[in-house]
């Protein structure tokens, strides 16, 4: 039995009846492509929550206990912690799938004027819409826009739906709220005859100008970032390596280059490597 089944097993029950104060996670569930049941989710994140409570209580008691003469205390102290750490391991639990959504959506939002540009493209020769889904999903570059025109392709052609069905049923699970407007609105279009060229026409012009957008705003963006950093932390590290160099001196105190090597080799690396990583999350490209 699968680790999974052997947490349904004891917290299936448990799971079910208190079901209805975890339904937001059903639709993250859903939006992050986690091939759980709500009550597959509930019972593995109690059951792992519950494990490690025991078993944090049992190490965090033997190891206060070799450090503190008061019983007690320790097993007071071992309750503490294990709460705390049980708790966030279960927050841990509840918020992961609307991170994995929210990530997706971003990732969704990067590459999606250039998937609906490809479309277009591809429309101009009058192939069937799953056609136009099918196609786009073979491209990888497209990440995860490509992998949402698989699922269409894959109810389709495996389950049987109509392109209208799946693409209702697609736009209701996106995590991303433009992919899922920009499916509605192309299901209105195919299922009343409209002209789909021209949908995507106007949906590709109105992509690619939230796009421009968003790049003129990061370009802005990061010209603040730049001299946040050169003033912040170069400048800031030159002047601490100075006047910790005038004080020692001034002072005769030891240590100092200790603390300037630390400085030099270790905070400032870190410090440059976290800008690196923000400037890279808020970055509107791949």
């Amino acid at each position: 039995m699968s680790y999974v089944g052997i947490a349904t097993k004891f917290f299936g029950n448990f799971s079910r009846s208190v079901r209805p104060q975890f339904l937001d996670i059903k639709e993250d569930l859903l939006r992050a492509r986690m091939t759980y049941t709500l009550e597959e989710y509930l019972s593995t994140a109690f059951f792992t929550t519950v494990v490690v409570f025991i078993v944090e209580l049992f190490l965090l008691s033997f190891i206060f206990g070799l450090f503190l003469s008061d019983i007690v205390l320790s097993v007071v102290l071992s309750l503490s912690l294990s709460f705390a750490l049980s708790g966030l391991l279960f927050f841990l639990f509840y918020s992961y799938p609307s991170t994995v959504s929210k990530s997706k959506r971003s990732k969704i939002k990067k590459v999606l004027p250039f998937a609906v540009s490809y479309l277009t493209t591809l429309s101009s020769s009058k192939l069937p819409p799953i056609t136009l889904f099918k196609t786009l999903s073979q491209f990888k570059e497209y990440g995860e826009v490509a992998e949402e025109a698989a699922n269409i392709t894959r109810d389709v052609e495996l389950f049987g739906m109509n392109f209208s069905t799946a693409v209702k049923k697609q736009a209701r699970h996106s995590p991303s709220k433009e992919f899922s407007d920009f499916l509605w609105g192309l299901n209105t279009v195919v299922t009343s005859g409209g002209d789909m060229v021209s949908y995507l026409k106007q949906k590709t012009d109105e992509f690619m100008n939230d796009y421009r957008r968003r790049i003129t705003k990061y370009s802005q963006n990061l010209s603040l970032y730049v001299e946040i950093y050169l003033t912040l932390i170069i400048t800031g590290s030159i002047f601490f390596i100075v006047l910790s160099s005038v004080i020692s001196a001034l002072s005769g105190g030891i240590g100092t280059i200790a603390i300037q090597g630390f400085v030099v080799f270790v905070l400032l690396p870190m410090l440059s490597i976290g800008f690196l990583m923000l400037i890279k999350s808020v970055s509107p490209m791949e």
